[in-house]
């Protein structure tokens, strides 16, 4: 048996979107990676190619975070992470975290083919179920600003 990562790495990298499902999953786990001194004057903005921007509230936490990078990549490291930069930027509370984000749409037909498109190649069925699931649940969702 494969480790799902072994089968969605390179479709994900085929289709585009690595970088996109690796900075949604740091950001779904933002506050329990981080304590929350740290934590609430940081939140993931981007990530290209293995790099993570983080959003830094004050230039005052941008210095002190320089201090903690090596601790800060130890962190992210299991998430795919080889480095991080810092600039300053709105950070998101623990308490925003899921605001926003309740919205839902019907989804079409072309979205419905997409998700089964996208792991037409993946042979366990239980686990093509269940990305296919998450890939529709993914395009479901009405993010709001």
């Amino acid at each position: 048996m494969k480790k799902a990562e072994a089968v969605l790495g390179p479709m994900l990298k085929r289709l585009g979107i690595e970088s996109g499902v690796r900075l949604e999953r740091i950001r779904t786990d933002w506050f329990s990676i981080f304590e929350a001194d740290l934590s609430s004057h940081m939140y993931p903005a981007s990530c290209a190619d293995r790099e993570l921007l983080l959003n830094v509230d004050s230039p005052v936490w941008m210095q002190q975070l320089t201090y903690y990078r090596k601790d800060i990549m130890r962190k992210l490291v299991p998430y795919g992470i080889a480095a991080v930069r810092f600039r300053v930027g709105k950070v998101q509370k623990k308490e925003q975290q899921h605001q926003g984000r309740k919205k839902v749409r019907q989804l079409s037909a072309d979205d419905i083919s997409f998700a089964s498109s996208v792991v037409s190649e993946i042979a366990d069925e239980q686990l093509k179920e269940s990305i296919r699931k998450a890939i529709e649940r993914s395009l479901a969702v009405i993010r709001q600003p």
